[in-house]
């Protein structure tokens, strides 16, 4: 009869225990859902960690994540790109991340209709049309070559440092820059992995994005020109220390 009491009071006291475990583990869980950019401090470790399966969240927490350190460490095209694939689905996942950090312009070519042209107006095929006169093939100007020319800010630069790297498209026989050339620009880390992707078709291509906490070594930038069937591929390294 005497160890009633303390019986419901050790019964008591454990059952707050366990609410109280299960409460803290739940929140921690929940926690660790939101946030699987919080034991990375750059953007390369985290996709790194979505690809081998380490993190795994289909439903990020977007107001958390923009307000992150790795978000505000990104350049502005990789922030855009995220914008975009959480606008595009009210929400955004682990792969969509991948995606942005491989190609920024990965759900802009994805999700943008091509522009449909303005109808013309009809013709009278009695209308007068001013004659062509007839042109010899071989004064067809076609390119024969296209000359890259591939520049950096900064040679070597500082681990978290902002890198600018700009491709121009030139005519080698007067130098003069090129129009309507696709670009394609890529940059590889130290150990080969593609950290960033652009494209342009305006015949000079400028981007800027910042050096990742942890990278140390010799990045890789390669460029690729074409036009017309023509095409021009360059490299050009630079030093991070």
């Amino acid at each position: 009869m005497n160890n009633s009491p303390l019986l419901k009071i050790s019964l008591i006291l454990g059952t707050i225990i366990m609410i109280g475990t299960t409460v803290l583990v739940n929140n921690n869980s929940i926690y660790a859902k939101q946030a699987i950019w919080r034991d990375f401090d750059n953007m390369k470790d985290l996709v790194a960690a979505i690809r081998n399966g380490e993190k795994n969240d289909n439903n990020i927490n977007w107001e958390k994540f923009q307000n992150s350190d790795i978000y505000q460490n990104e350049d502005e095209d990789s922030k855009e790109c995220l914008q975009l694939a959480h606008k595009i689905g009210n929400n955004l996942g682990d792969y969509e991340i991948v995606h942005c950090f491989r190609d920024e312009n990965y759900f802009k070519n994805k999700y943008t209709e091509p522009e449909t042209p303005e109808p013309q107006p009809e013709t009278n095929a009695s209308l007068n049309v001013p004659e062509v006169p007839e042109t010899n093939a071989s004064e067809i100007v076609t390119p024969r070559s296209i000359d890259l020319n591939i520049t950096v800010g900064k040679d070597p630069i500082t681990r978290g440092e902002n890198q600018v790297v700009t491709v121009a498209a030139l005519d080698p026989t007067t130098g003069k820059q090129l129009d309507r050339v696709f670009i394609r620009l890529e940059i590889k880390d130290p150990v080969g992995i593609l950290v960033k992707n652009y494209t342009g078709t305006e015949g000079n291509l400028t981007r800027t994005f910042k050096i990742g906490e942890n990278a140390i070594g010799t990045f890789i930038i390669s460029a690729t020109a074409s036009q017309a069937g023509v095409q021009n591929t360059k490299s050009l390294t630079f030093q991070v220390q």
